[in-house]
């Protein structure tokens, strides 16, 4: 953090030490999560949609790709066999799994793939659940009931969704059911999911020194600049600095479990800044009462773990990705969970990305041992943040690995997509230049990764890449498909439209590869391939 600190110059400051041309103030020290910036953060998530995820503008990858779904998935699972053997649980109501800023849903539904293949191929086959995504902005909760991966989970009772404002709401009204989640209805605890979650939501800013408390007041302001039409980051134009503000008192929040955490820093920090993730404090301080003190959440974020780990930081710097981002503090969390008679469990190594916790509160009279042991053995092996470093080191290094490796890989990678595309050129290339390629075992992979691959139109169309090769191999019943999917994400295409016609003459169904031939030459009457191939079929 310090190296941060350094790098974007964010300096202390207070009345008589103004930043020189820090621009004209639009709004002068307020507590930081109070901040104008926070009414952008929310209309910039609103006026995008899913266009934030699909044009790349906020980050998702680390923390939707299939590897993190099936460890939460281990983790939800032993939870699960811990609640299902205790005597008070209720096997007739349902055990609620809640994701919070799902965004596009992709967490979602790869999450959904991994999580049900465990439950119907082990005791716990039967299990009542239903999984509720969640988001503020009501253009991502459309999509979720649109889009057509989706809609078999929302048809067979396991998926419902919600709009929820972390900042206020009490209760959950669900889109697909009807049904409404309140206070007293709920007898089964609740999971919840958090991830690039808490990062986004407005934070307090608090700064120790010689045994005094300080608020972290934010100011904001005005460039005067030009802004460049590919800046879409809500500071785009804007500035802020940090003033401190000596706090009197221990009731600072409403709540003396909050005020708590603050006293405690107060006494062991010197010199130092902590942030306290407050909107995500009173958001699981509402959800624990709604769901009877039993709650258990699993989060993956940038975070800090411990007191040391934020030693001589000052205020937060503000990361933007169209919308702003700053560092979780865990720690934080920790302390509540544990002011509550809960726990929690981080990550036992530095990351250089996120970091993963656990913190798990309920009165039930046992251990979660299941819980504890599944989640451990992830975060003592390879975790979201491992797996990312270790892609990283392995993509460039492609073209130098054999087949077999490259294949191997996909599948230690839970058959990811993003890393697939890396490979596809390099695969392109063997297959018609190596001998004995594995084409059998490629046509597995392919299966796979498209079976936890979740569409959104984003840049790289791999539905086309596996048509392509599914039916460079002969397989052209399962090529049309994946090719019928690329024309709903991509939409209309001349290409694939004659793609599509030509794995139908193979089959020889000729009447509908003319159907495909003349939606190609509608979109384009000068396509050569088309017409060649609409000339061979009248000619027969």
């Amino acid at each position: 953090m310090a190296q941060n600190i350094k790098k974007y110059n964010i300096k202390r400051a207070n009345k008589s030490n103004i930043p020189e041309n820090s621009g004209e103030i639009l709004e002068a020290e307020k507590p930081l999560s109070q901040s104008m910036l926070w009414k952008l953060q929310t209309d910039f998530y609103a006026n995008q949609g899913p266009e934030a995820w699909i044009k790349g503008i906020v980050p998702q990858y680390i923390t939707t790709n299939p590897y993190i779904a099936n460890l939460y998935a281990k983790t939800v699972f032993g939870y699960c066999r811990d609640i299902a053997s205790s005597e008070d649980f209720d096997r007739n109501t349902t055990i609620y799994i809640m994701e919070l800023a799902a965004g596009v849903g992709r967490f979602t539904y790869t999450f959904l793939k991994r999580f049900l293949h465990m439950v119907e191929n082990s005791s716990l086959k039967g299990l009542k659940f239903k999984y509720i995504v969640t988001d503020l902005a009501e253009r991502n909760v459309e999509y979720w009931q649109n889009h057509s991966f989706l809609r078999p989970y929302f048809e067979n009772g396991v998926l419902d969704c919600a709009t929820f404002d972390m900042a206020g709401d009490e209760e959950l009204r669900l889109r697909h059911s009807g049904e409404v989640l309140s206070k007293g209805s709920l007898k089964n605890p609740l999971i919840l999911f958090a991830n690039y979650t808490f990062d986004s939501l407005p934070q307090d800013t608090f700064y120790v020194d010689k045994g005094e408390l300080f608020e972290g007041l934010i100011t904001i302001t005005s460039k005067g600049e030009t802004v460049a039409s590919e800046d879409k980051s809500i500071l785009a134009g804007l500035d802020y600095y940090y003033a401190d503000k000596q706090i009197s008192g221990s009731g600072y929040y409403e709540d003396t479990k909050f005020n708590d955490i603050l006293l405690y820093y107060k006494d062991c920090l010197e010199d130092t800044a902590f942030s306290l993730p407050i909107i995500a404090l009173r958001c699981i301080n509402r959800l624990k009462k709604l769901f009877n003190d039993d709650i258990v959440i699993i989060s993956t974020d940038k975070g800090y773990r411990s007191a040391s780990s934020m030693h001589k930081n000052y205020h937060p710097f503000l990361s933007k990705h169209g919308s702003i981002s700053l560092t979780v503090n865990f720690h934080a969390l920790e302390l509540y969970f544990k002011g509550l008679g809960g726990k929690a469990i981080h990550s036992i190594y530095e990351h250089e990305n996120v970091t993963m916790s656990m913190f798990l509160l309920s009165q039930r009279s046992h251990a979660f041992i299941e819980t504890t042991m599944a989640y451990q053995e992830i975060i003592e092996s390879i975790g979201p943040d491992d797996f990312y470093i270790i892609k990283k080191a392995v993509v460039p290094l492609n073209k130098s690995l054999t087949t077999k490796e490259l294949l191997t890989f996909l599948r230690y990678t839970v058959w990811d997509a993003r890393t697939f595309l890396e490979f596809y050129n390099t695969l392109l290339e063997r297959i018609a230049n190596e001998e004995d390629f594995p084409k059998d075992e490629l046509i597995a992979v392919i299966h796979n990764v498209w079976e936890h691959y979740f569409p959104i139109g984003e840049e790289g169309d791999i539905a086309y890449c596996f048509g392509s090769l599914l039916g460079y191999f002969g397989n052209d019943r399962d090529a049309i498909k994946l090719f019928q999917s690329s024309l709903e994400f991509y939409g209309d295409d001349v290409a694939v439209n004659y793609e599509i016609a030509l794995c139908y003459y193979n089959l020889q169904e000729f009447e509908q590869a003319m159907e495909y031939i003349n939606k190609s030459l509608t979109l384009d009457p000068n396509f050569e391939e088309s017409k060649n191939l609409k000339s061979l079929i009248e000619e027969m």
